[in-house]
């Protein structure tokens, strides 16, 4: 008769208690997160426009590579003028949002593709491993490659940037796994072992929404075979401008009526990164910011933004 217990308002009071602390668990917990996951997505997007930025960086720096020859600047290779050094793609892709003629691209020409090593038949080799007057040399591929798939045959070739030819039969392996590579033109020079041999070829970037998906990519094309090798996804903007000798800078140097490409010193790569907030109650975080020409977006959205810029020189265009 003594025993007590809760009231119905002592109940209904208790309830009430328990679901406003759940609630503020709960919301604490959403927070946390969606901060976790934005601030990943921060440094992901970060980590990815870093990597993009400084491979094409290093591409511009190589630009021309086998192409001049690099004791004589102003001497062009006759081999290897199937290309300009450096194509400026200015206003050539829709944005992703697709408005057309907003985001650049660039082309870039030079000995990039490594193809392997000077070798002779039976290493130890005895210097020079290619005697001048030569029009065959034997080659140990690099890891991974395989001269044959694709072939290297009807490619144009550089060996240090001092010998540019075309290879017109290539045979092997040979009991050591290296190939002999049939040139056009005999070689200019004796070549000791180890010596690198490069494929010539044309390098694009550009940035395309791939089909089936929302966000955009930017794209790495060898030789123009499409669609090239994904570097980094959510690339929003891609812009580059030219320093040219006047000291000028310029979005289109072919725009301009006394400017050639040799006369391009350094080139300016502007880069913009965004991932999407994943709250859908977030709706206004950031507007696309203004880059080189091309104009600032009207309204703020759901993405966070990262940009970055590097001025890269141009070392191999002579003077």
């Amino acid at each position: 008769m003594n025993a007590k217990g809760f009231t119905l308002l002592e109940l209904m009071i208790a309830t009430v208690i328990a679901i406003v602390v759940s609630a503020a668990g709960y919301t604490f917990f959403t927070n946390t997160f969606n901060f976790s996951v934005v601030h990943k997505g921060n440094i992901e997007m970060q980590r990815e426009i870093r990597i993009a930025i400084d491979l094409i960086s290093r591409e511009i720096r190589n630009a021309g590579f086998g192409v001049r020859h690099p004791l004589a600047s102003n001497e062009i290779h006759p081999g290897a003028t199937l290309n300009q050094i450096i194509t400026a793609g200015n206003n050539a892709d829709p944005d992703p949002s697709g408005v057309a003629s907003k985001l650049d691209r660039i082309s870039l020409w030079g000995g990039y593709q490594p193809v392997g090593t000077l070798t002779c038949a039976v290493p130890p080799c005895a210097n020079p491993v290619a005697a001048e007057g030569a029009t065959q040399i034997l080659v140990q591929p690099s890891a991974g490659t395989n001269p044959t798939s694709p072939t290297v045959a009807g490619a144009t070739i550089t060996l240090e940037g001092f010998y540019v030819g075309t290879v017109t039969a290539i045979s092997g392996p040979n009991g050591n796994g290296a190939y002999t590579l049939t040139l056009d033109s005999a070689l200019n020079r004796d070549y000791s072992q180890n010596n690198s041999v490069l494929r010539l070829q044309q390098i694009t970037y550009y940035v395309d929404v791939p089909d089936g998906e929302t966000e955009p990519v930017l794209f790495r094309i060898d030789d123009g075979v499409l669609p090239g090798q994904r570097v980094a996804s959510g690339i929003e903007d891609l812009q580059f401008a030219y320093l040219l000798n006047n000291g000028t800078a310029v979005n289109d140097p072919g725009a301009v009526a006394t400017t050639v490409i040799p006369s391009i010193r350094a080139i300016r790569i502007g880069m913009l990164a965004r991932a999407q907030n994943p709250n859908p109650k977030v709706n206004s975080i950031s507007t696309r910011p203004a880059l080189e020409d091309h104009a600032a977006g009207a309204a703020a959205d759901r993405f966070h933004r990262r940009l970055t810029q590097k001025v890269t020189e141009v070392r191999n265009l002579g003077f």
